[in-house]
């Protein structure tokens, strides 16, 4: 993967180098995948849709980003990124997709760092609810929502300000737990999904 320093940071990012390319040098669809500090805390950001991930290439992109921050011990923030919706769609494709997404699913299961997931507007409503269920933290950019308020890893994001509070806050919740309990909770919370 190459680099680029981007002019890419808007709130809540201070500061962002953009990792791009597959092997097979292709960018992907995502509207950012690289370094991203809010503060001073750096996590890989990855954001998209859900029209990214639409390939091979892109999924074998993301399962390299998550073992750069394994190696780099950095949480990962998929912003928009409806990882188990577009992979339900994309596994059916062919079999080295179904092949690379399970590798990538794998991966970031056995991540021993928070993984958290934002969704911002309206027409992500619909997507965070499986994605809700794995992660170890979810902020929704929304008007506040009671089925989620007594929740404590889903923090609701009313305005642009309250973004980097929330993430913030549930790294902090995230990094307190044990990386082997991290880990279990996200294996039966995949139980629970796959049952469901």
């Amino acid at each position: 993967m190459s680099s680029n320093t981007a002019k890419y940071p808007q709130p809540p990012f201070t500061q962002a180098i953009e990792l791009y390319g597959d092997r097979a040098g292709s960018k992907g669809t995502f509207k950012f995948a690289g370094f991203a500090w809010i503060q001073r805390t750096k996590v890989i950001l990855v954001q998209g849709d859900a029209h990214s991930l639409n390939s091979a290439a892109e999924w074998r992109c993301l399962l390299r980003l998550t073992a750069l921050a394994h190696r780099l011990k950095k949480p990962i923030l998929l912003w928009n990124l409806p990882v188990t919706h577009i992979a339900a769609i994309q596994r059916r494709t062919s079999l080295a997709c179904a092949h690379v997404i399970q590798k990538t699913e794998l991966e970031l299961l056995k991540l021993p760092h928070p993984i958290i997931t934002v969704f911002e507007g309206a027409d992500n409503v619909d997507h965070p609810a499986p994605e809700i269920i794995w992660n170890d933290g979810s902020v929704l950019i929304t008007a506040p929502d009671a089925q989620f308020a007594e929740q404590k890893k889903i923090k609701i994001a009313q305005h642009s300000t309250d973004i980097a509070p929330a993430i913030l806050e549930l790294l902090r919740q995230a990094e307190a737990v044990p990386a082997t309990e991290l880990i279990k909770n996200r294996r039966e919370s995949l139980h629970f999904l796959v049952k469901s």
